[in-house]
């Protein structure tokens, strides 16, 4: 398991890439990471090759997605933490051509971006939230996965 350093927590507030107030038109494989993009991509008629959310929102208030997906998975992920078991879930489903599946989080999401970023293909798109701001819209590149990978390296593996 790998722990979020106190260091890096101000760093990792501030959104890596454009915040957009409603949602941009994206072509291509989409990630989602968050409640709340989840619910307005697939309100939008989106379908997210992933979507990464634990039906809550700001830590506690409860969110519902209408949302039929093909398949779920289930992972813990406490907070403040990247868990094994959602860093293998992830490394697994960036190497499937499939699409429409959850990653539902029994703990919190937020920090698995990082993880979609490092393992699924340059030229996926990563969508999260960034709190009373918008939407975030990353497109994976080698820079971005380097940039990544730079963080990763210094959490504390525990």
């Amino acid at each position: 398991m790998l722990m979020l350093p106190e260091e890096l927590r101000e760093k990792l507030k501030k959104p890596f890439g454009k915040v957009y107030k409603t949602l941009p038109d994206i072509d291509g494989d989409i990630v989602t990471v968050g409640d709340i993009v989840t619910k307005t991509v697939i309100e939008n008629n989106i379908i997210p090759k992933l979507s990464i959310f634990d039906l809550k929102t700001k830590r506690n208030i409860p969110v519902e997605i209408n949302h039929i997906f093909k398949k779920i998975i289930k992972v813990k992920n406490p907070a403040g933490c990247i868990s094994d078991e959602a860093i293998e879930s992830i490394k697994y489903l960036s190497t499937i051509n499939d699409k429409d599946i959850a990653l539902l989080v029994d703990g919190e999401e937020d920090l698995l971006a990082l993880i979609v970023i490092k393992y699924f293909p340059i030229g996926t798109y990563v969508l999260y939230g960034q709190p009373d701001e918008g939407i975030v819209v990353l497109k994976i590149d080698e820079k971005l996965k380097q940039e990544i990978n730079e963080i990763l390296k210094q959490f504390k593996k525990i």
